[in-house]
């Protein structure tokens, strides 16, 4: 079956950090190629950077539940309370997609874990790095039921894409290779916005000895970034903080600011960014699937600071730590010392995992457009 030639494609990522927003990038990219026409929906962050980086395209303002994370460790016990509210913003995005698909004349839905984004009438994919939840410790005994209802509720999604290798155990392990696979699992290899980009040196820049780039919900990505201003500020090592904060408005230069040999950056451009990823002999961040799918593409590795809390963070830093992959450390534990002992232990521990297979995506993305 042919495709339609000038699909009309709506990419809906879940705000709750830019993780699930930058993964939507090289789809975005790929039907602009094709000429289809796209439309974005999120919120927050999210739409502020799809807005920025798509300045061209129709977007549309679709909040979800604002889920409240707080300082301390125990996510799971903050998030239960707010599982009817969450539940309710599902029911509220289905309502609004029903009105979207209406309007627009939507061919084809492309999400990034906005469960409420399935079309009886109109193909829809889910893109994800978690099919298995993992529960916090003591718990582990739920995680087979959860499993089992989240397997029905991705049932009305007509592909479910897992940005991981399909060989096990790829990059989430568990996570993303569990037993008894919906039959609409495709894996689509980690994807990263970086993969068809060429780095470019930034003009004037300084050599940089450490680099940090965060990400998150809030407060744990503040808390960390101060963190990491208060450790590596005395350091005679200059270092240079990605605050993922892009612009709310459109178009605007990012802003930096400086504090001793401590550069902090709000945004920059995807060559500039993949250029000091690149080039950096220190690399932190968080654990999230996005992240690691830059770094394995980039050919780097990293030092892992989970979200505490984030029980599948520490899942996979742990394990890919123990694979010698990459480092891990606790957000609590973090010192300069474990900070500088990263490059000795990319010296002595040249990557493991492959280079992303780019065509893996492109031809599920192909296969979604004939549906």
């Amino acid at each position: 079956m042919a495709a339609k030639k000038h699909q009309t494609i709506l990419f809906c990522p879940m705000e709750w950090g830019l993780g699930h927003t930058v993964r939507l990038v090289p789809f975005i990219e790929e039907a602009l190629r094709h000429e289809h026409q796209c439309l974005l929906a999120s919120d927050g962050l999210s739409l502020r950077f799809l807005r920025d980086r798509f300045p061209g395209l129709t977007w549309i303002r679709v909040p979800f539940y604002p889920v409240r994370y707080g300082r301390s460790h125990h996510f799971i016990r903050q998030l239960l309370p707010q599982v009817p509210g969450i539940f309710s913003a599902v029911r509220k995005n289905k309502r609004q997609l029903r009105r979207i698909v209406r309007n627009y004349k939507i061919d084809l839905i492309i999400t990034d874990h906005r469960y409420g984004f399935t079309h009886r009438n109109v193909p829809s994919v889910f893109i994800t790095n978690q099919l298995w939840l993992k529960a916090p410790p003591g718990w582990s005994f739920g995680e087979p039921w959860v499993y089992f209802i989240h397997r029905r509720i991705l049932k009305h999604f007509t592909r479910i894409w897992v940005a991981d290798y399909p060989e096990t155990p790829g990059l989430s392990s568990l996570l993303t290779h569990p037993p008894n696979l919906p039959a609409t699992v495709q894996y689509i290899d980690p994807v990263s916005r970086f993969a068809s980009v060429i780095p470019q040196k930034p003009d004037h820049a300084a050599s940089v000895h450490i680099l940090a780039v965060l990400s998150g919900p809030e407060p744990q990505r503040t808390l960390l970034e101060k963190k990491l201003v208060r450790l590596l500020a005395p350091l005679n090592r200059s270092s240079l903080i990605f605050r993922g904060q892009p612009s709310a408005e459109p178009g605007k230069k990012p802003q930096y600011t400086t504090r001793g040999s401590v550069t902090l950056m709000d945004d920059a451009p995807d060559p500039q960014l993949a250029w000091w990823l690149k080039n950096t002999p220190v690399i932190l961040c968080r654990p999230g699937n996005s992240s690691l799918s830059d770094l394995v593409t980039l050919g780097r590795t990293a030092l892992l600071i989970p979200t505490p809390g984030q029980t599948e963070q520490e899942y996979v830093a742990r394990q890919l730590a123990d694979r010698n992959c990459f480092m891990t450390c606790s957000q609590d534990q973090l010192t300069t010392g474990t900070i500088l002992s990263v490059t000795k232990f990319e010296q002595s521990n040249p990557p493991k995992l492959p280079v992303p297979d780019t065509k893996r995506w492109v031809q599920a993305y192909e296969d979604i457009c004939r549906f």
